[in-house]
């Protein structure tokens, strides 16, 4: 399967390295780096992708619209 780098923007040290855990106990290979203002982080996440949309669940369109 395809894979591609997924950033999340800015976000603050506590958070980059709680979302950091939360991949890495996933198995998922994740990196942070500083942005221009040293006080947020990027994180990086090597995520696999698909060519095709999710398909929407039913029960959330409303049968007067179809």
């Amino acid at each position: 399967m395809k894979k591609s780098w997924f950033q999340h923007y800015p976000m603050n040290e506590i958070e980059a390295n709680s979302l950091i855990r939360d991949y890495k106990m996933r198995g998922v290979s994740a990196e942070k780096t500083l942005t221009a203002d040293p006080r947020f982080y990027v994180v990086s996440a090597f995520l696999p992708v698909s060519q095709y949309i999710p398909r929407s669940n039913k029960s959330y369109i409303n049968s007067f619209w179809q």
